[in-house]
């Protein structure tokens, strides 16, 4: 089953690349096969990975898609989690326990309005900061979900308006670092 849930994920990478080309995008490097790095608009670098997680009887291959350079202070990193039963709310940032760096920059985050409606938009799993500065979104959209039993490999789709949405989100992470 990893041999054809891989397969999928190398499909699906070829097929979120091209949503990101119809935005404007041009990939500029693919330094590995499951990772491109992409240039929109001559400043906003990103790059996209579809990253495995899963055991024997299921997983995923998660389309992430994250800042090429540090755009934020360094902290020991950074979780993201939405508020909101039915709708989404507000993104709420922890930073790890005894971080006064990260306390901050969470605290600044959570504060940045124009970033809370840009991660608003966006249909994610997960959020983070990487401790040397990079945000990183794991998208619902772009990703391979796999089954053993029965067995089933199933893709999900990147539509454009998410991948604009998250190009723009990435975008607005780094405006609330200069304030």
């Amino acid at each position: 089953m990893w041999g054809r849930a891989r397969v999928a994920a190398d499909r699906a990478l070829a097929e979120n690349l091209a949503t990101f080309e119809r935005i404007g995008a041009r990939v500029v490097a693919r330094p590995a096969p499951d990772n491109a790095q992409l240039v929109l608009d001559r400043s906003t670098a990103f790059s996209v990975h579809m990253r495995g997680r899963g055991r024997v009887f299921g997983g995923a291959y998660a389309l992430e898609v994250a800042t090429t350079q540090p755009v934020l202070p360094r902290t020991s990193g950074l979780n993201a989690r939405g508020r909101g039963f039915v709708r989404l709310q507000r993104i709420t940032f922890r930073a790890r326990r005894g971080d006064e760096a990260g306390a901050a920059l969470a605290q600044r985050l959570e504060a940045a309005d124009e970033l809370q409606a840009a991660l608003g938009k966006v249909h994610f799993e997960r959020i983070r900061v990487e401790p040397e500065g990079r945000p990183v979104i794991r998208h619902m959209g772009g990703s391979v979900v796999w089954v053993l039993f029965p067995p089933i490999v199933r893709p999900v789709p990147l539509v454009e308006e998410q991948a604009r949405a998250t190009v723009i989100a990435l975008g607005a992470f780094a405006a609330a670092a200069l304030r």
